[in-house]
């Protein structure tokens, strides 16, 4: 569905943030 395609997108950034912030320290 369209919601969890979103869904899916949304929570790759998070852990791209995530990991890229985590690279950092």
């Amino acid at each position: 569905s369209a919601e969890l395609a979103a869904a899916c997108e949304i929570w790759k950034e998070i852990k791209f943030d995530t990991f890229k912030a985590m690279d950092t320290l």
